[in-house]
């Protein structure tokens, strides 16, 4: 999603779902949910100067979400934001520096960052409760790759993988930032247990299944959907994860029933050495 904004840069429980034809053009207001997800919230990304303790002048950055941007200033170079304050030039004081941030500009964001370290091999779990039958089928209220998961409205949803809740205009809808800059988008739910900011661990409850259950998208953003830094259509790429099941991790074929696999192994894999040490003690006292 591109959002271009114009400042100057001086001032500062029971039945299974069934969607039927006169329920998707019922839904058409809600067909493009992934859409509305990704919607930026209200002033994510702001620009101001500052001082420093040794007086000098920044240009910084904030960005207000808990997930990584991407910005592209026109005329100048792109930026990777992190969550918080992020210092883009520095004038020491008593500098003649020229500064090349003086003028009115423009700028483009993007919610995400190049992927990193991606492996489509990478185990997920499925998002119902261990030991749980489910299936897919595609989503065609949305445009791009979108599962659709079989379960009873009214179930609990469960993360496919561990990462940080990003902001959303929606709080129904979840949006999850995992470590290799991928996302995953929790849609169409009757209620989102998680608060932006949260970290949210593979296998933990996050929500509650709507009447169409539960539909999920795994994206991020596509470098190669950009020429000289600049976006050439729509940004992000989609992609059908490998979902860890008794048949092994597999790519499931659509409509076919798989049982869900959440172990230790497949709930540990983000965590650093110190962090699985401490949900494995957790986990033992209980």
């Amino acid at each position: 999603m591109i959002y271009i904004i114009n400042f100057n840069m001086q001032n500062g429980k029971t039945q299974i779902c069934v969607v039927i034809m006169l329920l998707l053009f019922t839904m058409q207001g809600m067909s493009q949910s992934l859409k509305i997800l990704m919607q930026r919230p209200f002033n994510v990304i702001e620009s101001n100067w500052e001082r420093n303790s040794k007086e000098d002048l920044l240009l910084v950055y904030t960005n207000n979400d808990y997930c990584d941007y991407y910005v592209y200033r026109i005329d100048d170079r792109s930026y990777n934001l992190r969550p918080g304050k992020n210092t883009m030039f520095t004038i020491p004081k008593g500098s003649n520096v020229d500064n090349p941030f003086k003028e009115p500009s423009s700028f483009m964001y993007f919610r995400g960052n190049f992927v990193k370290d991606f492996d489509i091999k990478f185990p997920y779990a499925l998002p119902v409760k261990n030991g749980k039958v489910t299936a897919w089928k595609t989503d065609l209220r949305e445009s791009v790759k979108t599962l659709n998961f079989y379960m009873h409205r009214g179930d609990t949803v469960y993360a496919t993988r561990s990462g940080i809740a990003c902001k959303t205009t929606n709080p129904r809808q979840l949006l999850i930032y995992h470590a290799d800059r991928t996302f995953a988008a929790y849609l169409v739910m009757d209620e989102n247990f998680i608060v932006p900011g949260e970290q949210v661990l593979t296998g933990q409850p996050v929500g509650i299944a709507g009447r169409t259950c539960v539909s999920i998208t795994y994206f991020f953003l596509d470098e190669n959907k950009f020429d000289a830094l600049q976006a050439t259509g729509y940004t992000y790429s989609h992609f059908m994860p490998v979902f860890r099941t008794t048949e092994g991790d597999v790519i499931m074929e659509e409509k076919k029933k798989y049982e869900a696999v959440t172990d230790d192994e497949l709930i540990m894999l983000d965590m650093t050495k110190r962090e699985q040490k401490k949900y494995l003690k957790k986990k033992n006292k209980n």
